[in-house]
C-alpha cells in the first residue's frame, strides 16, 4: 500500500499546500498521485455542496482512470476537507494546477511515445476543466 507523505496531523488545506510544493519540485510520479488521490478526497467530502465538485469529480476521475490505475492503492493521511470555504478551494485549485504543469513537463518529456505524450496532454487539459469548474 502507498501512502501519501503528509506528517500526520495536517489539515486538508495544509496536506495539500504541502503536496502541491513537492510536485513543483521534480517529476515525482508517487507525489503526483498523491495530489490526484488528495483532490479525489476532496471531492468525495464535498460533493453534493455544490454542482461544482460533481463536475470537478468528473474531470478527476477521468484522469485517474487514464493516469492513475497502476496506483490504486494511495491512501491520504490527512482527514478530509470539513467544509467547503475558500481556503480549502485555494489549496485544491493550487493542488491541479501544479498537477497540470507536471502532466505539461511529463508530455514534453515524452515525445518519443506518442501515446504517453497525448494521454498526459489530455489529463493536464482535464484538470485545468477540474480547475475551472471551481472557479
Amino acid at each position: 500500500m502507498l501512502t501519501a507523505h503528509q506528517p500526520h496531523g495536517m489539515t486538508y488545506p495544509e496536506a495539500a499546500r504541502e503536496t502541491t510544493a513537492r510536485l513543483a519540485q521534480d517529476l515525482d510520479d508517487t507525489v503526483a498521485a498523491d495530489a490526484i488521490q488528495l483532490a479525489i478526497e476532496a471531492w468525495k467530502s464535498l460533493a453534493g455542496t455544490d454542482f461544482a465538485w460533481d463536475r470537478f469529480g468528473l474531470e478527476l476521475l477521468n484522469v485517474r482512470a487514464r493516469l492513475y490505475s497502476d496506483h490504486d492503492d494511495v491512501v491520504v493521511d490527512t482527514g478530509p476537507p470539513v467544509r467547503d470555504d475558500a481556503e480549502t478551494r485555494l489549496a485544491v485549485t493550487s493542488l491541479l494546477e501544479q498537477l497540470a504543469r507536471y502532466h505539461d513537463r511529463r508530455a514534453a518529456d515524452d515525445r518519443d511515445d506518442p501515446h504517453r505524450r497525448l494521454s498526459h496532454d489530455a489529463g493536464a487539459q482535464q484538470l485545468r476543466r477540474a480547475v475551472a469548474a471551481l472557479a
